[in-house]
């Protein structure tokens, strides 16, 4: 049952991999891509699965062969020990790729290393030497070097988080047993356990190297945490007149949305203001959407409050374009960003935000994957604010709406 749940992760993320391509020219976190030093290690892992077909065709005609002929040897594997022998394979060949895309350092030198256990224990499963336990000691090696490497800050990609879930497929086909005896329940309950908990254990890295990657800007050349997409370039500082453009564009949103302070005044304006909590609710315009009009400071498609206590603070707007993948009128260069979200899971029962897209790509259960969002920008409008447009710093944004509620 665990190597079946285990293939199933395989299989879920394996067309996430394929597919999870950030769109036109923009940047996104690289959990849900393959970075461009993967990608010798990408086609290795193509490589492995004709091999594997190109194998199991050339073994069929060559049983005639002598015994000690790799076809022979290979045919002599059952069907456990055969997908055994694939998937410490598959690591050893996407370490090799690692190796030969990444410029030489310590992390090279780990992946030679690893590359080498690989073929040694696969070498040994083939020639009918003992290979289960220093198979066991390679595996939990690499899938715990992993997973240290993204909880010190490592960034997460996608053929990281595949290969880890092979080598625990691995692991699962030595130390589970098909069949438990009586005896074994115990025992063999353990080790199913122990294998779930490498997948979790997994993830959760995946999530922190994630995190941590992330710069949580949106300025450009900065990279997005996961489920925001930016464009892509570098930054640099403003024209004088993108820095006149941007101080006209925020002096203008604050006195425009000064009468929105009160949220019943904007809910005669037609914004959703009903069922107001936490520090970032957004309150919507339906007839503001798609109505042609950009990045107009009087009509924000959306007003974004935070709950001090039981007084609601205006924290800003967003504006939206109307077509997804349309860029948003940068007016103050660098200072004026706009931004896309990617992989957001979307609930449909009740509908809303369920998260993010997790590291083995998917949703939680009864919510739907929504690749890519329209671009926003954001306007903050809060006094004493260094960065008008960028993210607000939660531990200053609760500390402001603490002095208020204390008033």
């Amino acid at each position: 049952m665990t190597s079946l749940l285990t293939a199933t992760a395989i299989l879920a993320h394996s067309d996430l991999v394929i597919t999870s391509v950030d769109p036109g020219s923009y940047l996104g976190s690289p959990l849900y891509a393959v970075i461009p030093e993967h990608r010798l290690a990408f086609l290795g892992l193509v490589l492995v699965l004709l091999g594997a077909w190109w194998v199991r065709r050339r073994a069929a005609r060559h049983l005639s062969c002598e015994e000690t002929c790799v076809y022979r040897r290979y045919d002599r594997l059952g069907l456990r020990e055969r997908f055994v022998f694939w998937f410490i394979t598959t690591s050893a060949v996407v370490h090799l790729g690692l190796v030969l895309g990444h410029e030489p350092s310590g992390y090279t030198l780990a992946y030679m290393l690893a590359t080498i256990a690989l073929s040694w224990i696969s070498l040994r499963l083939l020639t009918d030497r003992p290979w289960r336990r220093p198979a066991r000691y390679v595996l939990i090696g690499s899938i715990f070097g992993y997973a240290g490497t993204l909880l010190a800050g490592g960034a997460p990609d996608q053929i990281g988080i595949l290969t880890k879930l092979i080598e625990i497929a691995a692991l699962a086909g030595i130390i589970v047993a098909p069949v438990a005896t009586s005896q074994g329940k115990v025992a063999e309950s353990l080790r199913s356990a122990s294998v779930v908990g490498l997948i979790v254990i997994t993830g959760f890295a995946g999530w922190v190297g994630a995190m941590s990657t992330g710069d949580g800007g949106h300025h450009l050349g900065e990279t997005p945490p996961p489920g925001v997409l930016l464009p892509g370039g570098e930054d640099r500082e403003p024209t004088a007149t993108e820095q006149s453009r941007a101080d006209h564009l925020y002096e203008e949103t604050v006195a425009a949305l000064a009468k929105f302070e009160d949220p019943a005044v904007a809910a005669s304006h037609g914004y959703d203001v009903e069922g107001m909590f936490g520090n970032d609710f957004h309150a919507g315009n339906e007839s503001l959407k798609d109505d042609g009009r950009i990045l107009d400071p009087h009509n924000p498609e959306t007003l974004v409050y935070a709950m001090a206590g039981d007084t609601p603070v205006l924290l800003g707007a967003m504006f939206e374009m109307d077509e997804i993948g349309q860029a948003g009128p940068a007016v103050g260069g660098p200072l004026t960003v706009w931004h896309a979200h990617d992989h957001i899971c979307l609930s449909l029962t009740p509908v809303g935000i369920a998260g993010l897209q997790g590291p083995f790509g998917s949703c939680p259960a009864g919510a739907i994957n929504i690749p890519i969002t329209n671009e926003m920008f954001h306007v903050w409008v809060l006094p004493g604010l260094e960065d008008p447009f960028g993210d607000i710093d939660e531990d200053w944004l609760d500390e402001y709406l603490t002095d208020i509620a204390t008033r």
